[in-house]
């Protein structure tokens, strides 16, 4: 056998990226992953919808909601923050536009915000149903076998009985074909 002296290749593949050793949590990565998706209506700052209701106390917070915030051209100060709030809380968040102003100026640490505009609109997330779905009666059953009766395929009528299901619990009127 031949033993070859050859130098062993500097140039070749780079080295991968360290692996870290231990997980960050998700809270702390959130500002690096959503700065893309605010950035774009205004928010450089992501903590400004997360932390909104300890900014300006938790019964505005879930009354209102904050749109956007843009600033002068070229500038990071005296933005214009759009607050959206419906009826009631739209007069009360006008009321309140000083003490929340300097609320938010204070998070920031700098005049970052000189005005609010009140869009009006619910401000309130879709709230899911406190109580259990009642299982589906034996006239539901009925109605959407009727209408996936004609279909072969099992696996794809199961998951349109389940659709079907759910449908007629919602509006309670299932058409056979």
């Amino acid at each position: 056998m031949k033993a070859k002296s050859e130098t062993p290749n500097l140039k070749s593949e780079p080295k991968p990226a360290p692996r870290r050793a231990s997980l960050n949590p998700l809270s702390a990565e959130v500002a690096r992953l959503t700065k893309a998706a605010l950035g774009s209506r205004g928010f450089a700052e992501a903590g400004l919808i997360s932390d909104w209701g300890s900014i300006v106390g938790a019964e505005t917070g879930r009354m209102t909601r904050p749109v956007a915030l843009k600033f002068p051209k070229s500038q990071r100060q005296d933005g214009i923050l759009t607050v959206q709030a419906g009826g009631g809380a739209a007069l009360e968040l006008q009321h309140l536009k000083p003490q929340i102003l300097e609320r938010i100026n204070a998070y920031f640490g700098y005049r970052a915000v000189a005005d609010l505009k009140i869009q009006q609109g619910s401000a309130a997330p879709h709230r899911r149903r406190d109580e259990p779905l009642q299982p589906p009666s034996a006239t539901d059953k009925e109605a959407v076998a009727k209408a996936v009766g004609g279909i072969e395929d099992a696996e794809l009528k199961a998951t349109l009985t389940r659709l079907g299901i759910a449908i007629h619990r919602k509006h309670g009127n299932v058409k056979s074909r």
